[in-house]
């Protein structure tokens, strides 16, 4: 899996997102919802591209087959820690939240035994299906929990 910063991550999502509504993405669109400026928005958007990850064409950005196996991945460690976390009590809000941070730092063998211990669940805290990472299905699949 590509290294992310949470930043990145933030990207992908929102590209994802807007991808998932409307088939693609656009540069204004990811600024207004990351509250960036739009140079900050095409220099990220440049990075991610040059690392695979997005494809711009014209005024379109779309998540890559890497992009989308990459949040795939992200979005089941995410599931999974935060079904950890929701099962030890924590509240799904937080659990949500630390999800996202928390599983980019753990090895996808912890995560994949955390998976095992918790039962290979399903279904997230927040009520959205969990990727099968084993069974890998596109990301398109699925939806992204992000409180």
């Amino acid at each position: 899996m590509v290294d992310l910063s949470q930043r990145e991550i933030d990207y992908l999502i929102v590209v994802f997102k807007k991808c998932r509504e409307v088939g693609y993405a656009r540069n204004k669109e990811i600024v207004k919802e990351l509250n960036v400026s739009k140079s900050t928005a095409s220099l990220m958007l440049k990075k991610l591209s040059k690392m695979g990850l997005i494809k711009r064409s014209r005024r379109r950005i779309e998540l890559t087959s890497r992009g989308k196996k990459t949040l795939t991945e992200l979005s089941w460690r995410h599931c999974v820690v935060e079904c950890a976390l929701s099962s030890l009590g924590v509240s799904p809000k937080d659990s949500c939240r630390a999800g996202w941070k928390i599983g980019t730092l753990l090895s996808k063998e912890m995560i994949e035994e955390l998976w095992e211990k918790l039962g290979r669940p399903e279904i997230c805290p927040c009520g959205l299906k969990i990727p099968d990472i084993p069974q890998y299905k596109e990301i398109t699949n699925y939806h992204i929990c992000r409180i």
